[in-house]
């Protein structure tokens, strides 16, 4: 199961998400494989949106996806409001809800269990949710046990997006839920690993990468499907893709009388949606408080998609066609001199 985290493209100075643009990547993202396409997530910066952006770009992905191919993601804010969200996508036949730990606030997991999950699940039956771990982001994690128990008590728990950042939970969360659950991986680093892994037998993945170079990770999922494995060739693509999830760089800061160097860390989904600028697919605009990289980091960004763009394994020409730019070519113009 490929699900592609969607970035969200937006006008200039970030006004308005551009909903056609959004469908032609959806429908890309179809074209070259994917199995879902994931709403709102992450990486489309779905924190910044509002409910009726929301329900914009969920109306736009349905018209070139149908309503099993597409997941939404609930985000955080009041449950009640949560709830709507999922209710919002179930009217438009939505099934599949991923839901991530409350953030900030730093509950306990058997909290999160109790008093997060558990109410919404109450208030959709109907709906597949997959909770979504990610204490990276969130300060704050449902752990494996609380899972389980979790899906023993609600049916509607269907699966889990673990980016944890370790294959030790993804072990567990196996271990303890068997095949009941489907268990994504959300960790682009690890992906093969948790594929291949007898301990984890990964069913999928949730990936930011997918809006890059959606062949190749469905290739990956086609393989794991058949037992083969991935090749030491697509394994060296996802790690280079997998980069871009992040990147850090040293630039330069002026306080007072002095130039400091500053290591800054630039995270998904800026990167990526610098990539896709660079290639000419959409621009690399995004909501406040992200902004756009510093001269140190387009630099590294602009080296590490060029080589993307001489990989063997990763067919960025398809990028070309569907979006009719000069790709694969790197635009200068979004380069510091």
């Amino acid at each position: 199961m490929l699900v592609t985290a969607l970035v969200t493209p937006f006008a200039a100075g970030g006004a308005t998400p551009d909903v056609a643009l959004y469908a032609r990547m959806a429908a890309f993202g179809r074209d070259q494989g994917v199995d879902q396409l994931l709403v709102a997530g992450t990486t489309g910066e779905g924190s910044s949106l509002s409910d009726r952006e929301r329900e914009m770009l969920l109306d736009s992905v349905l018209e070139v996806a149908p309503p099993e191919a597409v997941m939404v993601a609930l985000g955080a804010g009041p449950l009640e409001q949560v709830i709507d969200r999922g209710r919002a996508a179930l009217r438009r036949g939505v099934r599949s809800l991923l839901l991530v730990d409350c953030p900030y606030i730093g509950a306990a997991s058997a909290a999160l269990r109790e008093a997060w999950y558990a109410p919404v699940a109450l208030a959709l039956p109907e709906a597949r949710v997959f909770p979504y771990v990610i204490p990276g982001r969130t300060g704050s994690a449902l752990l494996p046990e609380d899972l389980a128990r979790l899906a023993e008590d609600h049916e509607c728990i269907a699966g889990v997006k673990d980016a944890t950042g370790t294959l030790e939970s993804k072990r567990r969360v196996r271990a303890l839920c068997g095949d009941r659950l489907t268990l994504l991986c959300g960790d682009d680093h690890l992906l093969g690993a948790a594929l291949a892994d007898p301990e984890i037998r990964a069913d999928g993945a949730v990936t930011f990468g997918a809006n890059l170079a959606p062949a190749l990770y469905a290739s990956v999922m086609a393989r794991a499907a058949s037992a083969e494995g991935t090749t030491a060739l697509e394994g060296d693509a996802l790690a280079r893709v997998a980069a871009l999830v992040a990147i850090e760089a040293d630039e330069l800061l002026s306080v007072g009388a002095r130039t400091l160097s500053v290591t800054q860390r630039y995270r998904n989904p800026l990167p990526v949606k610098a990539a896709l600028e660079m290639l000419d697919v959409a621009p690399a605009v995004c909501r406040a408080p992200l902004a756009p990289m510093g001269p140190a980091g387009q630099r590294a960004l602009h080296a590490a998609v060029q080589q993307l763009i001489a990989h063997p394994a990763l067919p960025l020409a398809a990028l070309k066609t569907h979006f009719s730019t000069s790709a694969p070519s790197v635009r200068p113009a979004t380069l510091p001199s």
